[in-house]
C-alpha cells in the first residue's frame, strides 16, 4: 500500500509518525502483521474496513485503533481517495492480549486535543506529552464490538453520507435498514454508547476541525456547509463538545506551519 511516512517525535517511551496513504482501490490489502504495539488515529475524511481473524470493523474519522504484538490485520478504504493517520508506537497502554484489534470511538474533546497535538508536533516538535495524556484517556474508553445487522448498515450510511456532503433524516436512513425509527435507535445506542443523533453531529464535529486543520477559515462557510442553521449553532455545539471556542479552534488548527 502507498505511504509516506513522518516522523514527528521519538522518545519518552514511545515514537509518533504521520503517515499519508495514497489513493488506492477499495479492495483488500494484503495481510499485515504488527511489529509492535501501536495505536492508530485515523485523521481526515477517512473511512475504511479493518478486518481481523472472523471479525470486520467499520473505521471513521470518529475511530482509534489499538493493536498489539504481531496482530494480523487487513485494510479496505471505502473510496478511492487520499488519507492520513497519526500512529504512536511503543506507548505502554494495555493491549489486546489475544492480538485482536481494538477500536474504540473519539468524542471530540478528544479529538480536538489529537488535532492540536498533530499541529504542535508539526509545526514545532512539542505536543507529544499532551499526545500521550490523550492515549491514557483513551485506555479508560469503551471498546467497540464489531457491529451487526440494521445498526452496521445504519453507521455505515450515515458515515458515508456526512463524509460526502449529503443529508439523510434518521427517518429516512431507519426505512433504508428496513427498521422503524424506535427500533433501530435503541438498538444503536445499545450497540455503539451513542445516539444516532450524537454520532451524527460527531461526525460534523470532526469535519469541521478537519476543515480548520485544512485551512479553510471560513467559519460561517463551514457551518453552513455542514448542515447548521448559523455559525453560532455550530459554534455552541463546538464548544459544548469540545470545550474550546470556533475561534480558538480556528487559531490552533488553522495556524500556519
Amino acid at each position: 500500500m502507498p505511504k509516506d511516512r513522518t516522523l514527528l517525535h521519538t522518545g519518552h517511551g514511545f515514537d509518533v509518525e504521520h503517515v499519508r496513504f495514497h489513493a488506492q482501490r477499495a479492495e483488500w490489502s494484503t495481510p499485515y502483521t504488527v511489529a509492535s504495539r501501536r495505536i492508530v488515529f485515523p485523521m481526515g475524511r477517512t473511512m475504511l474496513d479493518v478486518r481481523s481473524g472472523d471479525h470486520t470493523w467499520l473505521v471513521d474519522s470518529l475511530t482509534a485503533m489499538r493493536f498489539g504484538d504481531a496482530a494480523v490485520y487487513q485494510m479496505r478504504p471505502t473510496a478511492d481517495t487520499a488519507r492520513q493517520s497519526l500512529v504512536v508506537s511503543g506507548h505502554a497502554s494495555p493491549q489486546p492480549a489475544d492480538g485482536t484489534p481494538s477500536f474504540c470511538f473519539l468524542r471530540p474533546g478528544l479529538l480536538y486535543r489529537l488535532h492540536a497535538a498533530q499541529r504542535q508536533l508539526l509545526a514545532n516538535g512539542t505536543g507529544a506529552g499532551d499526545l500521550g495524556a490523550l492515549v491514557e484517556a483513551l485506555d479508560r474508553s469503551r471498546p467497540q464490538a464489531p457491529l451487526t445487522g440494521a445498526v452496521a448498515r445504519a453507521r455505515r450510511l450515515l458515515a458515508e453520507t456526512e463524509n460526502g456532503g449529503s443529508r439523510v433524516s434518521l427517518h429516512d436512513l431507519a426505512d433504508a435498514v428496513s427498521r422503524s425509527p424506535f427500533h433501530l435507535a435503541r438498538s444503536f445506542r445499545e450497540q455503539t454508547g451513542l445516539s444516532l443523533h450524537q454520532y451524527r453531529q460527531h461526525l460534523r464535529l470532526a469535519a469541521a476541525m478537519e476543515r480548520l486543520a485544512e485551512g479553510d477559515l471560513d467559519l460561517a462557510g463551514i457551518a453552513h456547509d455542514l448542515g447548521y442553521c448559523s455559525q453560532s449553532h455550530l459554534g455552541a455545539i463546538f464548544r459544548r463538545e469540545t470545550g474550546a471556542t470556533l475561534g480558538e479552534a480556528r487559531r490552533v488548527l488553522g495556524a500556519r506551519i
